[in-house]
């Protein structure tokens, strides 16, 4: 059965696939020059255990780094770390709890990353909730918005200086989704009317897009500390399909009548590509605050999350201070 593919972002034909398109996460560190080469450095992955967080893991453990898998779900972390060292005996991999939905809880999590006594050289923001319905978090934020931007705030503001200890070419990376081009930050209405009006792709949006605002100010903030932070969209990846089922993957193109999945996603490891060149790439120095897609710096899709201006990050930086505050001592 033939079929015409709708147009949803992604390329159709091999033709039509950027330069870097299918690049994966191994293909970026082994060719990393020997100054930005991961061996014996240390990265922390968060949601490091499954889809494009797994294979960024089994990456950096594949050529010498240490990887700690930050993540809620400690038997999925065990699984993972097992399978990997069954490929990769040596591998160095810790896993620390975390959930970014409780800041008492990220707290903690980086209170046991500095009993480890390590260093750190990169931080992956790569976990985030996804498509869920309405509640809040334990400190009263939307969920999504909680956990994909204020749980990562107060993670990157409590880890900054570990980084910057460790550099030269310490980096950040927050990975964001297309999905930002659906909803901008909505300042004034952050839970939608307490969950009246909540919708959850709105909501996701509105997370994904929070990301991409606050880089450059975050950027902004550590140019003195030398850490550089981006975000990113990793890509369509095909472990999506199992988030979206059936029903909504054909909706939006993902997949056609029969089930065949759209020939433009990624495996995982081609979707982890980006993250992987975002804290490790020497193309990148000196350009901290960007946005990158398919390994190269792009401009986001929204006239908001481009904000030329810079106000829409700043301002949420500052609100983000201030509800983050608390968690910093």
């Amino acid at each position: 059965m033939s079929t015409a593919w709708r147009k949803i972002g992604v390329p159709v034909t091999k033709e039509e696939e950027p330069k870097r398109y299918r690049w994966t996460a191994e293909q970026i560190l082994q060719q990393l020059p020997q100054e930005y080469a991961v061996q014996g450095k240390v990265y922390m992955v968060t949601g490091g255990h499954s889809g494009i967080g797994y294979e960024t893991t089994k990456a950096f453990v594949a050529n010498g780094a240490t990887v700690i898998i930050a993540s809620r779900r400690q038997a999925a972390v065990e699984e993972a770390i097992s399978r990997i060292k069954s490929e990769y005996p040596d591998a160095n991999m810790i896993f620390l709890q975390l959930d970014l939905s409780d800041l008492d809880k990220v707290q903690q999590c980086v209170r046991d990353f500095e009993a480890t006594g390590l260093p750190l050289h990169g931080l992956v923001c790569n976990a985030a909730a996804q498509i869920i319905g309405f509640e809040y978090t334990k400190q009263g934020f939307e969920m999504q918005f909680g956990t994909n931007h204020v749980g990562n705030f107060l993670l990157i503001q409590l880890l900054v200086d570990h980084l910057a200890k460790s550099g030269p070419h310490s980096r950040i990376a927050l990975v964001s989704s297309g999905a930002h081009r659906t909803s901008p930050v909505r300042f004034d209405d952050l839970d939608f009317q307490g969950g009246k009006v909540y919708d959850k792709w709105l909501s996701y949006g509105q997370s994904k897009s929070a990301n991409i605002i606050c880089t450059r100010a975050l950027n902004d903030a550590y140019a003195a500390k030398g850490v550089e932070v981006f975000s990113l969209h990793p890509g369509g990846i095909l472990s999506g399909l199992s988030t979206l089922g059936p029903e909504l993957a054909l909706q939006m193109g993902f997949i056609n009548e029969v089930g065949e999945s759209h020939p433009g996603l990624k495996t995982c490891s081609e979707g982890a590509a980006t993250q992987t060149y975002a804290v490790t790439s020497p193309e990148l120095e000196g350009q901290g605050g960007a946005f990158l897609k398919d390994c190269e710096i792009q401009d986001p899709e929204t006239e908001f999350t481009q904000d030329k201006t810079g106000e829409n990050g700043k301002r949420l930086y500052e609100l983000s201070l201030q509800w983050v505050e608390p968690y910093m001592k």
